[in-house]
Order: C-alpha cells, then structure tokens, then sequence
C-alpha cells in the first residue's frame, strides 16, 4: 500500500507540474529595426508593425545594436507613431541608457529601453514608427522597437 501511495504522489506531483509549466506564458515578442549610418546616427529610422489583434496591451522597448564606440549614458529621441487610420503623434524624449558589456572580447551588443507600457494598438493594420535621435549619436549600428505583447 505504501508503494501505491509513493507512486500517486509521484504521478500527482508530475501532473501539477505539468498544469503549472503549461500556465506560464512567455511574452511574445516582435523586434523591428533598421541599420544606421556607421558614421554617426543621425537619421531617422522608420520601423513598422503590421497589428492581427487589438485586444492586448503591449510594452515598446527602443533597442538599439551598439559598439564600443558608444559612450552615451542617454539618448534623446523624437519618436513619431503613424496609426493606420492615419493619425500621427510626436514626442520627443531622453532615455537612460546602460550598457552592461558581458566580456571584454564582446565588440556588440543590444540594449532594451523601456519606452511605452500597457500601450493597445486599437486599430488592425500597419503602424509605423519614426525614430530621430536629436543629436548625432556614435557606435549606435542599429535601432528599433521591440513590441512584447502581454497575454
């Protein structure tokens, strides 16, 4: 009897595992970025995504491919939202930036900003997404927006 016991408690554990593992969701997650000049960034960079879904919120992260040659502890943006029912919205802003190199070896990286939270893109369609940084910017290689649905 104490066999059978050990053994359904085994089963019961592995089966609250499973209910617990198959719960947890990870944020699905959609980058779209563009080359910079490798000069100096000064242009603006036009991202886009293509919204099947206007019921959930999603967090926007600027992200940025650097090099060693980038030294700035902020950047400021003018960022600018098409919508597609062709509204336009403009801000600019300053984000902190820290880039935490993994080795000495490592010569690039992505660094995550955090921009917009809980943002619902209420319309289908392509949004479109202008990023311009107010001042030229060295070692920035590539940049645009990480678009993490929240379920």
């Amino acid at each position: 009897m104490q066999g059978l016991n050990r053994v359904l408690r085994r089963v019961l554990m592995a089966l609250m595992a499973v209910t617990m593992f198959t719960q947890c969701r990870v944020a699905e997650s959609s980058v779209a970025m563009r080359d910079v000049s490798i000069d100096g960034w000064t242009e603006p960079v036009t991202v886009s995504y293509n919204n099947t879904d206007p019921t959930p919120l999603r967090d926007l992260n600027v992200t940025l491919h650097i090099n060693r040659h980038f030294t700035a502890s902020d950047i400021a943006l003018e960022i600018t939202t098409l919508t597609p029912d062709s509204l336009r919205y403009t801000e600019s802003i300053t984000l902190p930036v820290e880039a935490e190199w993994p080795s000495n070896n490592t010569m690039a990286i992505d660094v995550e900003l955090p921009y917009r939270r809980d943002v619902r893109f209420s319309h289908e369609g392509e949004y479109s997404i202008i990023l311009r940084p107010l001042q030229s910017l060295q070692g920035v290689e590539a940049a645009g927006i990480n678009f993490q649905t929240k379920r």
